[in-house]
This record gives structure tokens, sequence and C-alpha cells, in this order.
């Protein structure tokens, strides 16, 4: 979930990281009809089909030839609690842990209102993608998260993996090129340019496209602004996070800020919030081969979800299953760059049994193999090979966590062990950094899609007001 607010009237909603208020009038600047969505991903799909299934003619423009953005890469899940999937799997849940624990991952930064909005909608929300043919009905617990809440799609009867992030953005823009092709305009290869304000009334916005520039107007819902992979010479990354700002990115080229740039810029009283509180990632798959590529794959935080654990020198050095803020800072403290090479990132290994890729789904795992991301190694010998470590530190590490495992705690507190590591367990690698994904440090740990459930009803306030 990304920090929302409302850029008053109900012409322009904001739902993008950083954007904090405008200074615009509260009357209706024009027919609540025409809605104008900046932004192809998750959000601003979600927010399009809402509003055109309650009678608006909706334009969306995305600044890519395709619509999908970074929720397209997106591969961890969609939280909610008390949802049907839950019940089905026997799991307890409920809205008030599901708060508690967005609200603890938040440090006090979260927006109460907000939280309480995406947990109590949360079931709703999946029931609402469910009757657009989207169900998400396996259910594994990750980071931040005290019980499994979060939700993904399990392989088809095939076999065939369904990436949560490319199943959602592929079923809901064949809605609006089918079902509601009549009231929806996609604009793509469009980039926002200003809001046009008329007597302190946002009344649309201009935009830039292949043969020039072009005016909407109506009511327009801001869905983007991302900067993770913004590195140009007004950077926002080198403004607000410069210790961080050369750390790599999982975010597409065209997380570039612009539409905060655009709006701060305009000076029509939009302020800018926590800025400096982008959330690295963990764990980016390093690609051997190429090690200081600098954008990488996420290694999502299903894998850890699913059984795997991370290592330095073949020791574990954190909780796998805790918050993402806290598991970057222990690699900082306790892992050196990949194999030892001063020029190479920051490095942990990754270390997975046959169970957890099951568990994960051995088809997407295909693909990450076919990518270099991953290695079969097989044995403990060859996993400690493959490592730089010796052999028997890596037995005494795993021996160590199936007792913990049988325990039900371990010296870092973890207590969710979904697999073991027998001696006879057929492993597999991989190399993570830590790498930014261009969430916000006062969400929940896996916040890969909660925005649909706040933008949903966000829209549905708009609209009716």
């Amino acid at each position: 979930m990304r920090q929302l607010y409302r850029l008053w009237p109900t012409v322009c909603v904001a739902l993008a990281p950083g954007l904090a208020s405008a200074s615009v009038s509260t009357s209706c600047a024009a027919s609540a009809m025409d809605v104008v969505v900046v932004g192809g991903g998750l959000a601003g799909l979600c927010a399009t089909i809402e509003a055109a299934k309650r009678g608006a003619k909706v334009t969306i423009i995305d600044k890519e030839a395709n619509l999908g953005g970074n929720s397209a890469k997106a591969s961890s899940g969609m939280n909610g609690a008390n949802t049907q999937a839950q019940r089905d799997q026997g799991i307890t849940d409920s809205v008030e842990k599901f708060i508690e624990d967005t609200l603890s991952s938040g440090d006090g930064l979260a927006v109460v209102e907000l939280v309480h909005t995406l947990a109590e909608q949360s079931r709703e929300t999946h029931e609402w993608l469910k009757s657009l043919g989207l169900h998400l009905s396996d259910v594994v617990q990750l980071g931040g998260h005290s019980t499994a809440r979060t939700h993904r799609f399990p392989p088809t009867p095939e076999g065939k993996p369904q990436p949560v992030g490319w199943t959602l953005v592929s079923g809901l823009r064949k809605i609006l090129e089918t079902e509601l092709k009549d009231q929806v305009t996609i604009r793509t290869k469009s980039s926002f340019k200003e809001l046009l304000i008329e007597d302190g009334r946002v009344m649309g916005l201009n935009f830039e496209h292949e043969n020039g520039t072009e005016q909407l107007r109506g009511t327009v819902v801001l869905t983007a602004g991302g900067y993770a992979n913004d590195h140009a010479d007004s950077s926002l990354l080198d403004l607000h996070t410069p210790a961080l700002a050369k750390l790599p990115t999982t975010n597409g080229p065209f997380a570039t800020g612009d539409v905060i740039k655009a709006l701060v810029k305009q000076e029509a009283g939009v302020k800018t919030t926590l800025m400096d509180k982008v959330q690295i990632h963990p764990t980016g798959f390093i690609e051997v081969k190429q090690p200081n590529f600098h954008t990488k794959f996420l290694a999502p935080e299903a894998l850890r979800g699913s059984g795997g654990i991370l290592l330095c020198h073949g020791k574990r050095f954190a909780n796998e299953l805790g918050r993402r803020d806290y598991l970057t800072e222990e690699m900082f403290k306790h892992c050196k760059p990949l194999f030892d090479k001063e020029e190479n990132p920051l490095s942990a290994a990754m270390l997975l049994t046959e169970e957890a890729v099951e568990k994960y789904g051995s088809g997407a795992m295909g693909f990450y193999k076919f990518k270099g991301l991953v290695q079969d190694v097989g044995t403990v010998e060859a996993a400690a090979e493959a490592m730089g470590t010796s052999a028997e530190v890596l037995k005494k590490t795993l021996e160590d966590y199936n007792e913990a495992a049988e325990r039900g705690q371990d010296k870092f507190g973890k207590k969710v062990f979904p697999v073991r590591f027998p001696s006879t367990a057929h492993l597999y690698v991989a190399f993570v950094t830590p790498t930014w994904p261009g969430c916000r440090r006062c969400c929940s740990s896996a916040c890969v899609s909660d925005i649909v459930c706040v933008l949903k009803q966000i829209v549905w306030r708009m609209l009716m007001s």
C-alpha cells in the first residue's frame, strides 16, 4: 500500500508515494462522470474499473507502451484478513490483528485511518477480485505478519505458475479491453505534465504524447509517482536518501517520480511527506555472471515464506520472516560483498529445499533457474561450495535450524518454520542483495497489492459524493 491522500475537491485523488495535500477548492470542479486516471499499474486499473462500473467515462493514461507498471512485476501476494481462502485453509485471523501488524510495521508513520480502511475492507476486496475471475486462493505467511494472510494464485491445473502481479494486471486489463471497452479509453505513451486548475479548482490535466500536448477535463485520479529508479540530475533519491541512492532496484526504468516532480514544480499547493522513508527490500536476486547490473529481479518474500533461509558464510544471521528494514539492517551488519570481491554488491545466500520450491511454485523456480538467478546444487556439500563456505559449517547451521524448528522458536525469534533441512534434502542456492522496491516503510511488509481495497473504497466515495 502506498500513501493515499485526497487532492480536493473530488476531482482529484492521489495515490502516489510522498504526496500530502493540495490547496484546491472543495467543490466539484467537473462532472463526476468524466474521470482521468494517471498510471496504468494495479491501482490505476482498479480505479478505472471501479469508476467505469459506476457509470463514469474514463480515460487512463500511462507513459509506457503497455499498461502494468511495476505491478506487473510483483510476485509475493496480496494481504487480507478473514477471507474465504483463509477459512478454507483453517487459518485464524482478524481485522484487529491485521491493523496491529500494519501499524507496528509502520513505526508510527502510517496513516491510521487508511490502515483501518486497508484491513477492514480487505476481505470484501478479495471477493471483488474473485467476482472478476481473479481468485487468490493460496495463502502464506510473510514478513511483518503474525499469521498467514498473504494471498497468491495457485498454479494452473497443468502446473503453470501464475505470478501474482502479472496475473492481476492481465485480468484487469482484459476487462478494460472487453467488458468496459465502450466506457474506457486507454492512452499509452502518454505522460502527465500538469493539473489543469481554474479559479482554484482542478478541472483536468495536460499530458504529452507522441504527437504533442493534449488536455483532458474531468475528475483526476493520480496512481503514479514511484521514484525507485530515479537517477536523473533532479533525482528524488539523491535529494532525499543520498546514502542509499546507489543501491540497485527492482523497479522498471519508468519509475522516475515524474508525477511528484510535476506537481511540486506546478506549485499547486501539493506538499510531499516522508520522502526519505522509501523502503529497502532485503532480497533482490544477484545474477552471478553480471552481479553489478543495476536493475534486479526481486527475490520475493514468498520464497522465504515458503521456507527459504538466508546465510552469510554458511551461517544464519536473522529471522527470515522479520520485517524488511530489520532484515536489511542485519545484512549490512553481517554480510560481505559477493565472493568477497569489493567491486561486487553486498550479498547473502538464500538456501531452499525441494519442498520449499514446491510450496513456492516449481514453474516459477524454473524461470529463475533459466535466468541464472537460482542454482540447482543438490547436496549440502555442493551448496557449501557454491557459497564459498565449508560443508561442516553449513551442516551445523542446518542441524541447529532443524532443532529450533522442533522447539518452535530459534535464537532470532523465528516461530514459523515452513520446512526442515534434512541431510538428504535436495537444495537450491541463490544470492541476494538489498534493493529498492519502491514500497513505503510505513506499510506492512508484504505490500504488493493492498492498494486495491483502499482505491476501490476511495473511488466509490469520490463518485458518490
